[in-house]
């Protein structure tokens, strides 16, 4: 994780959109735009972009570098558990041991919080990581292959890929399709888990049970 130092990052804060721009809500899209073999119509699209258009918001901070916007769009526990991950890796690190460990992790996970010493050399960690599932992304290409399925009472699953434009993705576009689990909370929208329909389960280390990790389209 190296030495830490000054915290310095240029973004959104948090909470507000990494991006401005076309939002799948306001997607103009008709049955004839859905690509054959995708159970849904254009209704349901439109009527399904809000959570949609989080999880796209979310991968696009990642991808632009914003830890900020990235960090405060995760739910509580998934916060937790990268913290936790990232820590567990580096307890030999001796700028983490001087830590309490659980003080630490509370601390770092925390939406918005820059003034730890650790932050900065914490944050290039995070985004390090969260990238690793989305190499070979652009913020510009971003589609969603179907609609949002319900996973449990308050849990949805989009699952993103490279599409071009805003739009539903059909079987045979793109190099790989990536799951992002939502979570329905008092802050609206939150992404729960990144690659996989499970939730993360905070501990020393998290879990990070296995379940439908990363489709891609030529296994389909």
């Amino acid at each position: 994780m190296g030495s830490p130092r000054p915290a310095a990052v240029r973004g959104t804060r948090p909470g507000r959109r990494a991006l401005q721009g076309v939002s799948c809500s306001d997607v103009d899209i008709t049955d004839g735009d859905i690509p054959e073999g995708v159970d849904q119509t254009a209704a349901e699209v439109i009527a399904q972009g809000e959570v949609a258009d989080v999880a796209i918001e979310w991968v696009c901070a990642v991808l632009y570098g914003d830890p900020l916007a990235a960090w405060a769009l995760l739910d509580d526990a998934h916060r937790l558990a990268v913290t936790q991950a990232i820590l567990y890796a580096n307890a030999d690190n001796p700028a983490v041991s001087a830590f309490d460990r659980d003080e630490l992790a509370h601390t770092l996970s925390q939406p918005g919080y820059m003034e730890h010493p650790l932050w900065a050399a914490f944050f290039d960690a995070v985004l390090a990581e969260l990238r690793r599932t989305f190499e070979g992304w652009s913020a510009e290409n971003i589609g969603f292959w179907s609609r949002p399925r319900p996973i449990s009472v308050g849990l949805e699953l989009v699952v993103l890929g490279q599409g071009g434009e805003v739009r539903a993705l059909s079987r045979d576009e793109g190099p790989g399709i990536v799951p992002v689990l939502m979570r329905w909370s008092n802050r609206g929208w939150l992404v729960a888990r990144v690659g996989a329909d499970t939730l993360p389960v905070p501990g020393w280390p998290p879990a990070f049970p296995d379940g439908v990790s990363v489709y891609r389209i030529d296994e389909t």
